[in-house]
């Protein structure tokens, strides 16, 4: 089973390194449909010849090194590939038509590529823990430590690929490169028990009581949940919260109605976490930005941050009909204002 085991990964690994090399290098001259079934390929030709292997009966520890060699260099020249590609920014670059739209519309790998294209240095910084951990996993005496560099590394690429919905594909390429990382800390599982739990600590012990030293470490449990609780939440209104459309506008009782993308009358109504409110007037460029406080469920009163010179809107708020709408009707300065607002998001 260890030689399956060894062999079946070995394939899969240096298969996955090489189509993601002819497709990232290759593009001209080999199709990702062409690409595609290498992995399949390499790993069928190496259960074959594990297959041989244990038909021979050749137990030669040199045979076993070349399988695990394969999963270290497949492995390392694949993580350090993404580093130099990083570095020579090949990746973490967003296309400058996506950078002026709506952040909403962004798909999560869009979200993904636009967080990490903000810091070239930080890229960087994850580029040298790829190259450096992949040059260490090819050392016999460094390849527990390179394991230990490139595990995390590789856990949080996999992390985010999963939940930012990068592709499939992508999953599975780092998920088999998990695996190789995987396959050598498992090697080294008695040698690492060892070292965690069976070595002497050469740290002196605290004089408290056992009972006090338990109450001490679980309160990095209790001591936060019961600090959070103290402090509330940020969402004190979840029935409000949300995005809404004026549908219908009246100002000293005259309708008003947009007539133009120029116009700057109040378009979309924002009732955010920390009590936050936004009018918006036709365009993101145009906004009110203040908070509001509610007495009683219904008296409203929004104090505006920016433009700091705005009046204070005083009204009140009743529900306009079972599907979220509102009714906000008040005075905002001189003038009196009825607003009709329809939920969007």
């Amino acid at each position: 089973m260890k030689k399956l085991i060894t062999g079946g990964l070995a394939g899969l690994i240096s298969g996955e390194a090489a189509k993601r090399f002819c497709v990232t290098f290759l593009g001209p001259w080999v199709s990702i449909r062409t690409a595609a079934p290498i992995p399949f390929a390499a790993t069928v030709v190496a259960l074959i010849c594990v297959v041989i292997w244990q038909a021979r009966r050749n137990n030669n520890p040199a045979t076993l090194a070349f399988w695990q060699g394969l999963i270290r260099y497949g492995v390392a020249f694949d993580l350090a590939t993404f580093g130099w590609e990083k570095i020579c920014h090949l990746q973490f670059v967003v296309q400058m038509s996506k950078l002026d739209l709506p952040y909403r519309s962004f798909s999560p790998s869009d979200q993904f590529w636009y967080f990490f294209s903000h810091s070239y240095l930080f890229g960087c910084i994850i580029a040298g823990f790829q190259i450096a951990g992949a040059i260490l996993l090819l050392f016999r005496r460094t390849r527990l430590a390179g394991v230990f560099v490139l595990l995390p590394v590789v856990a949080n690429i996999l992390l985010m690929d999963i939940f930012y919905e990068i592709g499939g594909g992508v999953v599975f390429h780092a998920s088999v490169m998990m695996a190789g990382l995987l396959h050598f800390l498992f090697i080294e599982f008695d040698r690492l028990k060892q070292f965690f739990f069976s070595t002497g600590d050469q740290l002196p012990s605290l004089p408290f009581p056992r009972y006090l030293k338990i109450l001490l470490r679980l309160s990095i449990i209790y001591l936060p949940l019961l600090f959070i609780a103290a402090r509330g939440r940020f969402d004190k209104y979840p029935r409000l919260t949300g995005k809404y459309e004026v549908k219908r506008l009246t100002i000293d009782r005259r309708p008003q109605h947009p007539t133009g993308c120029a116009d700057s009358i109040l378009t979309v109504v924002y009732l955010d976490i920390r009590n936050g409110c936004v009018f918006e007037f036709n365009s993101p460029q145009r906004r009110w930005n203040g908070n509001f406080s509610l007495d009683d469920d219904h008296h409203m009163e929004i104090h505006w941050r920016s433009p700091g010179d705005k009046p204070v809107f005083h009204g009140v708020m009743t529900p306009a009909d079972s599907t979220g709408g509102l009714a906000l009707n008040g005075t905002l300065g001189k003038d009196s204002v009825e607003m009709l607002l329809q939920r969007t998001k």
